[in-house]
């Protein structure tokens, strides 16, 4: 009975320092504006958040074949992010709050392929991007969060494969907590 109780008051104590450890924040809401959209966050080990995203995107076209076009589509996007350099950051004496850092992530994003705004609308009713992310985020103690990502990606349709550069610049504002450290 007494190994019971030590096993479980040491289970208790070392859940309770790994909770404390972790760098990410647990979770975080942003609000995107720059293109509307949210991102959810969520600490999953020290250095790494879950992520999912529902967002807009924006593209334009310029072909003499297909001729000129816009369009802004829904996407969603997951991401499991794992930010790198906290430790140089902190050492430095920099804040990480609000996963303030830069990350790399595998990525699984989904576009539609009819345009909510806009003429250019694809053939395919989807469009598939898988890929390794690099990005930077910083999030001011103010809850303004800018991000920057740049993704070699492959990219799968209901018609083509191809391999292409996606990049991505969000600007937010934290809601809630997630202004922590």
């Amino acid at each position: 009975m007494k190994n019971c109780f030590f096993i479980a008051f040491l289970v208790c104590v070392l859940g309770m320092h790994a909770q404390s450890s972790k760098k990410v924040e647990a979770n975080q809401l942003t609000l995107n504006f720059l293109l509307p959209g949210l991102v959810y966050e969520i600490g999953v080990s020290e250095n790494s958040t879950f992520t999912g995203e529902a967002t807009l995107g924006f593209a334009y076209q310029e072909s003499t074949f297909f001729g000129n076009g816009f369009g802004v589509y829904p996407i969603g996007k997951i991401p499991y992010r794992d930010y790198y350099n906290f430790n140089r950051r902190m050492n430095k004496g920099k804040r990480i709050s609000g996963n303030t850092g830069n990350y790399t992530a595998p990525t699984v994003a989904i576009q539609g392929g009819n345009a909510l705004i806009g003429n250019l609308d694809y053939a395919s009713s989807y469009t598939i991007a898988l890929g390794a992310v690099y990005g930077i985020q910083r999030t001011f103690p103010s809850g303004l969060q800018f991000r920057l990502e740049a993704v070699p990606a492959y990219f799968i349709d209901e018609f083509s494969n191809n391999v292409d550069l996606l990049l991505s610049a969000k600007v937010g504002w934290i809601l809630g907590k997630g202004k922590s450290k």
